[in-house]
């Protein structure tokens, strides 16, 4: 990462299956300056990134449901040391920055009336994403934790 400040938001945006929603989401991160936005309830199906690279995404393999993505500016981008797309409530960005590389797990956690099974697979998933995080990273955990 370049010298300076790097902005971080998290941000529920109930779908971005609709057209131009992504579009709408870029404006409204240049608006307000941030690097990177961690999304949850993305709702776009498979996992990868866009063709400019700036949003990657893991969804479900065949339903617009549940959903993280991250959407990067052209610094974060550029910074990128590559990212693991969990599942459809979790994916991991790492980026190259001083003193330490930093990594960010993206959350969009079960709610607590959802099957007990799924919760556990939720957190069994995370404690491992966050073992194999190298230990001289800055781990940042972002996202919805769906509390009430």
């Amino acid at each position: 990462m370049t010298k300076g400040i790097l902005t971080v938001g998290t941000w529920n945006v109930r779908t971005l299956w609709a057209t131009g929603k992504l579009e709408l989401l870029r404006n409204e991160m240049k608006r307000y300056k941030y690097d990177i936005i961690d999304i949850s309830e993305v709702q776009w199906t498979g996992k990868g990134e866009t063709s400019n690279g700036n949003f990657i995404w893991s969804g479900e393999a065949s339903t617009h449901s549940k959903g993280v993505g991250i959407l990067l500016s052209t610094k974060a981008k550029k910074s990128v040391l590559g990212y693991n797309p969990i599942n459809s409530r979790l994916i991991t960005a790492r980026f190259n920055a001083t003193p330490f590389n930093i990594t960010i797990i993206n959350v969009y956690a079960p709610t607590s009336d959802a099957p007990e099974d799924d919760i556990e697979t939720f957190y069994d998933n995370l404690e491992d994403a966050v073992a194999q995080t190298p230990k001289k990273d800055v781990l940042v955990i972002v996202g919805d934790w769906n509390a009430k």
